[in-house]
């Protein structure tokens, strides 16, 4: 093999393997990403085995080949060398020369070939949908930091965003059992068949480097065990997590006794200055309704601190309600409004939050029961 390509047409895209590719991996090729030249251009593959990334950057082929390259080592080089540069690398057997079109950088390594790499087999798709890039990525932001972290569980289901599109609507859920958080969104096309899948926590994670937030498609295609994300040049393979997802709506209150209205800076204000004082082993704060103000109250081993919010319209009755603040910061900083609503039942029953400016978004958390 022997090519020659552009930093500037690769750098970008090596940021994106970065989350597929761990050099601490058990299987020494899964640290290794695979180079494909042919027909004038190259194509970069990598996987970890439960997600498989691939992309073709423009280069001047030479001669036809493959190699496997350890990711660290030529993404780190790659990084390294100045903005403009060319690079050249040239493949006899196993072993690779890759150099700097100046010569001023030579290097020479030991690879695999595409015969030691894993397989990376496009499965039949059933399934497919093409959406704005900046719709899925705001579905995944408004979702993804409600979904349970910790994999040492039995719930596989909460282990990733729940996304689901049915006639002109596509929504997305993600929770952890304790809190919700619930999109919905019109689509410009009619999907007569039902398509949802859950995709892992990681995949989330990953696509989030790649989806862009102002332009450009995205297509979810689905099949049994998979789901394919083709971003114009770019293919993001990953299983999918292959348990049914709960019945969310559920959980989602149909009514309350009582609602509030109040200045969204205001309490992020209060929640950041409360904060170094909450107990760290419960993260508890206790959130005290009057008639038009809310009182922010924190009592711990470090001393006691609250925080006023005046600005508030509530006439219902006197109540306190204890939250986790990690549940209401993670939320809050996420949103893009002045005001948000507060739905409530009562103070041991889920309560409700809604951004002022958006009917279609809600966020449900537990108050703490102790």
């Amino acid at each position: 093999m022997k090519i020659k390509f552009k930093k500037q047409d690769i750098i970008e895209k090596l940021y994106y393997i970065e989350g597929v590719v761990s050099e601490k991996n058990s299987k020494e090729i899964l640290s290794h990403i695979l180079i494909e030249a042919s027909s004038g251009s190259m194509t970069i593959i990598a996987t970890n085995l439960e997600t498989a990334i691939k992309y073709i950057v423009p280069a001047e082929v030479k001669k036809d080949g493959n190699i496997a390259i350890l990711s660290g080592l030529f993404t780190g080089i790659i990084k390294k060398l100045n903005k403009e540069a060319e690079i050249e690398i040239i493949v006899q057997d196993k072993k690779i020369e890759l150099k700097s079109a100046d010569n001023k950088f030579r290097l020479e390594s030991q690879g695999f070939t595409k015969d030691d790499f894993p397989s990376i087999n496009e499965p039949e798709f059933s399934n497919s949908i093409t959406i704005p890039q900046a719709l899925l990525k705001d579905l995944f932001k408004k979702t993804s930091f409600a979904t349970l972290k910790n994999e040492d569980t039995n719930k596989q289901f909460l282990l990733g965003v729940y996304l689901s599109v049915l006639n002109d609507e596509i929504f997305a859920v993600g929770s952890d059992g304790f809190c919700l958080s619930y999109i919905k969104r019109k689509l410009n096309q009619q999907i007569k068949e039902e398509f949802s899948v859950i995709i892992p926590n990681k995949t989330v994670a990953g696509l989030m480097k790649i989806l862009n937030s102002e332009t450009g498609e995205v297509t979810i295609a689905l099949s049994e065990k998979e789901v394919l994300f083709k971003i114009e040049d770019i293919f993001f393979l990953s299983r999918i997590i292959e348990e049914k997802f709960p019945k969310f709506e559920q959980v989602i209150p149909s009514e309350c006794n009582y609602s509030l209205k109040l200045d969204l800076k205001d309490l992020e204000r209060g929640l950041n200055l409360i904060r170094p004082i909450v107990d760290i082993e419960n993260n508890r704060i206790n959130i005290e309704l009057t008639k038009n103000k809310l009182y922010l109250k924190v009592v711990s081993d470090l001393g006691q601190s609250n925080y006023e919010i005046n600005d508030v319209e509530y006439n219902g009755e006197d109540m306190s309600i204890p939250f986790n603040i990690k549940y209401l910061v993670e939320f809050i900083k996420i949103l893009e409004t002045d005001k948000i609503f507060m739905n409530i039942i009562n103070e041991k029953s889920p309560i409700l939050f809604r951004p002022e400016n958006d009917n279609n978004y809600i966020y449900i958390t537990m108050p703490m029961r102790f």
